[in-house]
């Protein structure tokens, strides 16, 4: 029986530049294809012209040119060898931002997920991603997998353990569904979080020397956060789910802080969250903790929308 593919997954573009990031990020966008029998478009990016290389530009950007035909070759291969087939596409001559152009071809082909990887390695250089993946995670209107290797190299074999943190947001909802969806397709363990966490400005309420009013708030903020809990288990295992862990973090850690914690401590394979951001401007706000995780976690993260 053929597999069905929810929104996220049943469209696929792989966007590669042939670094080892991207093919790293073919390998895991081709097992989630194979998972979902996804429909898969490569896109191979072609650098706008440099003023230093404009006098040879046409020999510099038929270079250019062969050069993103062998990479997306190289990333059709990886498919085709999972038994996947992909159609591929190069970023055209005269595109102005390489980031523009991946969001556009995504809208263009209706896909759900944008798969690529990241030179961003670890430590500071975290902190800077890799401009082009750090920029279509914040501007694309669809699902964005920015692909790591965790220390073990598990990002390039299955996926075994999804991390997934919730809040009462719709998006966060959505990221539990596609979360539960990779679960159940990879047969891996389910972990999902809420961080419980009291805005700064929370401390400044109540009675002058008292901490009773915040002590109130974060009582609620703790309930609030078992009832999320208990319900996405409960979504989680009414839909598939086999191996769902559930963890509550209640030490007043900042959530993106504690969301990157739990994934190394968990030997976490995908991070899954949502953002807060919605269309136009706002994607450029994305969500601080979306953004902050993306940056600093030392595995893979899909950023649902």
């Amino acid at each position: 029986m053929q597999k069905q593919s929810s929104e996220v997954f049943s469209k696929i573009l792989l966007a590669t530049d042939g670094s080892d990031g991207a093919r790293l990020a073919s390998e895991v966008a081709s097992r989630i294809a194979k998972a979902f029998d996804s429909e898969v478009t490569i896109l191979s990016a072609i650098p706008s012209l440099s003023a230093t290389a404009a006098p040879l530009e046409g020999e510099y950007y038929s270079r250019l040119v062969n050069k993103a035909d062998d990479n997306a070759d190289a990333a059709a291969a990886v498919f085709k060898k999972a038994g996947v087939s992909a159609t591929e596409k190069e970023i055209p001559q005269g595109s102005a931002s390489v980031v523009g152009r991946i969001v556009e071809t995504a809208a263009e082909e209706k896909a759900g997920l944008i798969v690529m990887g990241t030179r961003g390695l670890g430590g500071f250089r975290r902190a800077v991603l890799g401009s082009v993946s750090s920029a279509v995670a914040a501007h694309a209107g669809c699902a964005t997998l920015v692909v790591r290797s965790t220390k073990k190299g598990a990002a390039g074999g299955d996926i075994k353990k999804v991390l997934v943190a919730i809040d009462d947001s719709q998006n966060a909802q959505r990221a539990l569904e596609a979360a539960v969806e990779l679960a159940n397709r990879f047969k891996a363990e389910l972990r999902i979080t809420h961080v419980v966490y009291v805005p700064m400005f929370s401390w400044s309420m109540g009675i002058p020397g008292s901490t009773s009013a915040v002590d109130q708030i974060e009582e609620d903020a703790e309930n609030l956060g078992k009832k999320l809990l208990t319900k996405a288990v409960k979504f989680a295992k009414s839909n598939g789910a086999a191996d769902v862990k559930e963890e509550l973090v209640t030490d007043l850690t900042a959530p993106a802080q504690a969301i990157v914690r739990i994934a190394e401590r968990t030997g976490t394979d995908v991070i899954v969250m949502g953002t807060r951001g919605n269309g136009g401007f706002k994607k450029l706000l994305m969500g601080s903790v979306a953004n902050s995780v993306l940056h600093y976690a030392g595995c893979s993260v899909l950023v649902t929308r």
